[in-house]
């Protein structure tokens, strides 16, 4: 009887570690997937921002261009 009662100690052991590590695995991936979208976003942002100051840049550096002087 004692067996009995170890042997489903030990299952019951070995279920409850497991459902711990699937648990603690779906923290990690989580977290990693929220750390992914906040560096997307932030990288969209960065492109953005370097799309915008490429096309003014562009258009200032004609402006400045057709109002040099020709001599």
């Amino acid at each position: 009887m004692t067996r009995l009662f170890v042997l489903l100690l030990g299952v019951l052991l070995l279920a409850l570690v497991t459902l711990t590590g699937v648990w603690l695995v779906g923290q990690l991936l989580s977290g990693l997937g929220a750390f992914v979208v906040a560096a997307a976003g932030v990288l969209a942002g960065l492109l953005r921002f370097l799309l915008l100051a490429g096309g003014l840049c562009g258009v200032v550096y004609f402006v400045t261009s057709s109002w040099r002087s020709r001599a």
